[in-house]
């Protein structure tokens, strides 16, 4: 099973058939000299990968110099709005291309099984990496568009909501209201400092993002910024913390300050902890109290909350559990698994 004598004449070949039919079918990964620089390598990577598979003489040549290769190629297609659609269109050309030229070479001394096997594994060991560069930079995107977006909440909330409810508190004082008053203009004032107060700690949480800090540095400035209005809040870390894709981070810091917000107002807890484990396998965040708790069968699958936060999950790739239990508080924990895209 051996690869025949002259690689870079396959190789030529290959991609100069694979080059005419994207041309023919206007792909965009054939319209711009970088891109179609960039897509020549990643052949080049490919067969290498494919004769290393296959065999080839020892004193046969090697078409690139071995890299780390993949994801960059993702993200790269990605900041240049290429639709993935073209770049899985080339594989499968590619794999056409390649098997037909490479089968109907006399020197090369191979089962077309054994090839077909090869192609594939080499194919695939180039788009994996790269779809999920791909879709690192759309989270990336995403997580960039709901930051602005909850900046500008903040703002409307600090600026008018609150301004407006701290304007009907004023005339309720201006009206003069004791002791001796309805009981019900006295609740109602009580209601509207309540309303005050929780308008500005959603104001103050929506500007708190990760930015370009690891996420558990966010959520230790996070809990470290929290008022006095709720119980207490501690930070633990097991394990070397990373940094995680911009996306993911982004996600999962607002699944788990969302957690933090509802134990505080919610639990009756004492206290409220954040504890991270960091392995080279996954990240779980648990978020627990030792507050009132539920009962497992109040958790409504359907309720806003959870549907967002489960939302949030799946779009990273994470799994996010719900321990609940009556009178000994509850645990929320979030697992995400360690991708390639992580330093």
């Amino acid at each position: 099973m051996v690869i025949g004598d002259d690689g870079v004449a396959l190789r030529d070949r290959i991609l100069e058939t694979l080059f005419e039919r994207l041309r023919a079918a206007e792909s965009t990964l054939v319209a711009d000299a970088e891109v179609k620089e960039q897509l020549a390598t990643q052949v080049d990577w490919i067969l290498d990968r494919t004769f290393d598979r296959l065999g080839r003489p020892a004193d046969a040549e090697r078409l690139v110099t071995p890299a780390r290769h993949g994801s960059g190629v993702g993200e790269t297609r990605a900041r240049q709005n290429i639709h993935p659609v073209d770049s899985l269109s080339a594989a499968t050309e590619l794999f056409d291309v390649a098997f037909s030229i490479i089968s109907a070479d006399h020197s090369a001394d191979i089962s077309l099984g054994d090839l077909a096997r090869a192609l594939n594994s080499s194919i695939m060991a180039a788009v994996v990496p790269a779809s999920v560069g791909y879709v690192n930079v759309l989270l990336e995107r995403l997580a960039v568009a709901h930051s602005e977006e909850r900046l500008g909440i903040s703002r409307e909330l600090h600026d008018r909501v609150a301004h407006s409810i701290a304007a009907g508190l004023q005339r309720f004082e201006l009206g003069g209201i004791d002791d001796g008053s309805d009981p019900r203009l006295r609740e109602g004032l009580q209601l509207f400092g309540a309303a005050l107060d929780e308008t500005r700690a959603i104001a103050l949480d929506l500007r708190h993002a990760v930015g370009d800090k690891r996420l558990d540095e966010a959520l230790r400035d996070y809990v470290d910024d929290l008022d006095d209005s709720g119980p207490p809040v501690q930070t633990t870390v097991e394990g070397t913390p990373y940094r995680l894709s911009t996306g993911v981070q982004e996600e999962a810091f607002i699944i788990i300050r969302e957690a933090v917000h509802n134990a505080r107002r919610h639990s009756h807890a004492e206290t409220i902890r954040v504890h991270s484990h960091w392995d080279r396998r996954s990240l779980t965040i648990a978020v627990s109290d030792n507050g009132h708790g539920f009962a497992h069968e109040t958790v409504r699958s359907g309720a806003l909350g959870l549907i967002v936060a489960q939302e949030r999950a799946e779009l990273i790739g994470a799994e996010l559990d719900i321990v609940p239990g009556l009178g000994t508080g509850t645990t929320l924990s979030l697992t995400i698994p360690r991708g390639p895209g992580t330093l």
